[in-house]
């Protein structure tokens, strides 16, 4: 970490997130400065730097600044100066009066100033009215005093802009709010875990112990500590639970020096957010929402309802017949499809499921079931934005739309809108994709369920699972419910789909075959090497346009200036060659014309019922700032689901480029053509699994860039299996209902 000291000659704040400004070090010489940590400073003042000085090829030696404090030597002189700078109404005279007042103690001045400027007393040499500086406000001190302190572990200054909001009510009162705030963190600079968001046990960890020399087995980091492997060992892993050894191994892999059991007994002596139960370690959020759709589940299997449909069999066929004429001459469900849905729609289970590989017409079963039981109240949803699109465009003729399963629900800050006192309004909902459902979206599904409605799953259980925790397709399978296989295809006929199902089956053989074409190895991510795929993906996008296109690869963490195979550093190079002279957005490193990602849900309006959620993708299409240039206002974005949306300013830290997806950004979209660059990695993460979803987004074409023995290992790994008790809880939950029932 390199560490400079001078006067901030000039500054401008992008965003109010990022600056750029200009220190005037001693020496003489000038540095350009940028960063988050900046947005907090005054140009005038004396600051001390902390963090990596580079050569920019454009700009050049710059310090890309991680931390920043006052830098207020106790002389007459300076502080003279900074009164100067940072109060209106004061003046040279003025200000060398109140420093002649605090002669003899003028370290005094110099932490009041710094801490508590709110407090200083002109009183004593003047009758002007003076105050602090706007910008100078108590949580802005908090903050400046934080990154002061903390910054250097590498904390982003967002986070510390929400500690010290998080700090400012517990010390609002104080007579030193400063060194108060700062009191109150360090006391357990792990209780803000829980409330701070983006504050997380390692960055905790960091400040307690490289800053704090807080005691190692403390038992409030004891007990943050036994949350935080809990956590990430069920988040890494997909699991909802994780048994005794699972537990102590994630202990172990943060501080092999702790005890696990003194660690999980310090957590539940202080409250921590876990649950055990039958030696299993919950996260609580996960236990209630495992018991929660347990019990949904348990009561739809036990209660029967009235078929979709009440058609004799004559009358249904004849239906069914007159959806296939409607679909076009060259349209007819194949035999599988055709009893699945004639079962289906006069089941009088609750809960149907529909699995099947890719193009074997589980979608367009739906569109049939849209024509047969049009005088019923159906939605169609999928997980992602681009499933959705593409069942809309299947169902949109019998005036159905399909939306992603967040927008159905109505995504709120505190929740949802339809919940289990406010249901949907609705006798079928079919979700498409819906191996990607994780256990909490799964629960906010069910509980937004009327009692007499039918739920239909499409989904590939080939695929891989939800990113987030739980395995739900793949348990409901194992419960009572209306469940339906179709094996036949009715697409990629050719070669991609013989490679998919020689995938599924865990033993490819590596050779080039109708519409597929393998690179037999993976060249380093050199510049020969990279040219290679940019001019592959380049091609492809030639022949089909940039969003038919989709370069994927496993991993998306790496460095833009570190070759790698990995979306970071690839999306990088790949928007120098696409776009690189699109207009810049302030505060940003995107620009006009870049091809982005949605990184988290987002509500658009109040009501939320505008809402870009995880995994959305699109094209910024141009950019509104305020007159100074230096705050963006919006983004206008075209999105690959067709809509046109204005995303805005504040929330820039959520959009990624996406020339280049991971996988499991891929999931739930179609491709004409599809380029796949296949790296090992650890077999909990890379496995057939994600070979076999990369495989099958391909539509028409696929090629397939790796080490043909890496690709045959990697497909003969099954995905690891998740810890649930979702099937175990839902049996037990029909038990204790059935024997209520009979007593």
């Amino acid at each position: 970490m390199d560490q400079v000291a001078g006067i901030l000659s000039s500054l401008a704040v992008y965003n109010d997130k990022w600056g750029r400004g200009n220190v005037r070090l001693d020496d003489g010489k000038r540095l350009t400065c940028v960063g988050e940590a900046l947005a907090g400073l005054s140009a005038g003042n004396r600051y001390r730097l902390e963090g990596r000085i580079v050569n920019h090829p454009k700009y050049g030696p710059q310090i890309l600044v991680a931390a920043a404090a006052v830098d207020l030597p106790c002389s007459a002189d300076a502080l003279a100066a900074h009164l100067k700078a940072n109060f209106r109404g004061c003046g040279a005279a003025t200000a060398r009066k109140l420093v002649d007042h605090y002669a003899g103690r003028l370290h005094e001045l110099r932490d009041l100033l710094i801490e508590n400027p709110h407090a200083v007393d002109f009183s004593a040499v003047t009758r002007r009215r003076i105050a602090a500086a706007e910008g100078l406000d108590t949580a802005a001190l908090i903050c400046r005093d934080l990154s002061g302190r903390v910054g250097a572990t590498g904390i982003r200054p967002a986070v510390l802009r929400r500690l010290a909001d998080w700090l400012l009510p517990l010390v609002a009162d104080a007579a030193e709010p400063v060194r108060q705030a700062w009191n109150v963190f360090g006391a357990d600079p792990y209780a803000p875990i829980r409330q701070v968001e983006g504050y997380v046990f390692p960055a905790a960890d960091r400040i307690a112990l490289a800053c704090l020399a807080f005691p190692r087995f403390h038992q409030a980091r004891m007990a943050a500590l036994a949350t935080h492997a809990l956590r990430d060992g069920c988040e890494r892993n997909g699991h909802s639970f994780l048994d005794a050894d699972g537990l102590a191994e994630r202990i172990a892999a943060c501080d092999p020096e702790v005890p696990p059991e003194a660690a999980l007994e310090a957590a539940q002596k202080i409250g921590e957010p876990l649950v055990v139960k039958d030696g299993c370690h919950y996260p609580a959020q996960l236990y209630h929402c495992e018991q929660a759709l347990a019990l949904h589940l348990a009561r739809r299997a036990l209660r029967m309802a009235a078929p979709m449909v009440a058609l004799d069999a004559a009358a249904l066929e004849a239906e069914i017949s007159a959806a296939e004429q409607a679909m076009g001459q060259d349209f007819a469900l194949d035999a599988g499809q055709r009893s699945a849905l004639q079962r289906m729609l006069t089941s009088s289970h609750m809960v149907h499921t529909v699995t099947a590989g890719p193009g074997c017409g589980k979608t367009a079963m739906m569109e049939v079931l849209a024509h047969v039981a049009r005088d019923r109240r159906i939605l169609f949803c999928a997980p992602t934005g681009k499933a959705a699109k593409v069942l809309s465009g299947r169902v949109r003729r019998y005036g159905c739309g399909a939306v992603t399963v967040h927008s159905l629900l109505g995504v709120r800050d505190e929740g949802y809108l339809h919940d289990e006192e406010q249901p949907l309004q609705a006798d079928i909902v079919v979700v498409d994709e819906s191996s990607m459902l994780d256990l909490l979206l799964a629960r906010a599904l069910f509980d937004a369920l009327p009692p007499d409605c039918h739920l239909i799953l499409l989904g590939d259980t080939g695929q891989l699972a939800s990113v987030g925790p739980g395995d739900v397709l793949a348990n409901i399978l194992l419960l009572p419910g209306d469940h339906h296989r179709l094996h036949q295809g009715h697409r990629n006929d050719g070669g991609i789909h013989d490679l998919v199902q020689q995938c599924r089956l865990g033993a490819v053989a590596c050779h080039d075959r109708p519409g597929v074409r393998f690179s037999r190895s993976l060249p380093p991510p050199d510049d020969v090497g990279l040219s290679r795929v940019v001019h592959a993906y380049l091609d492809a996008v030639r022949r089909c346009g940039l969003e038919r296109v989709a370069l994927l690869m496993p991993r998306r963490k790496g460095d833009i200036h570190a070759p790698g195979w990995n979306t970071t550093y690839i999306n990088e190079a790949l928007r120098q060659v696409l776009n690189p002279s699109g207009e810049r957005i302030p505060g940003s490193a995107l620009r006009v014309g870049d091809r982005v990602i949605i990184r988290r849900n987002l509500a658009l309006d109040e009501q939320g019922l505008a809402l870009v959620v995880n995994g959305d993708t699109g094209t910024v299409a141009g950019c509104e700032a305020d007159e100074a240039g230096t705050s963006v206002l919006h983004l206008a974005l075209a999105l690959d689901d067709g809509r046109e949306i204005l995303f805005p300013g504040g929330a820039l830290d959520s959009l990624a480029l996406a020339y280049a997806l991971t996988v499991h950004a891929a999931q739930g979209s179609e491709y004409q053509e599809v380029i796949v660059v296949c790296t090992t990695g650890s077999p909990a993460f890379v496995h057939r699994g994600m070979l076999y979803t990369a495989f099958s987004r391909a539509r028409e074409r696929l090629t397939v860039i790796g080490d043909p023995a890496a690709i045959q290992a990697i497909c003969a790994r099954p995905a690891p299996r998740r810890n649930a008790r979702l099937v175990e809880c839902a049996r037990q939950a029909a038990r204790r209902m059935h024997h209520a029932g009979h007593r």
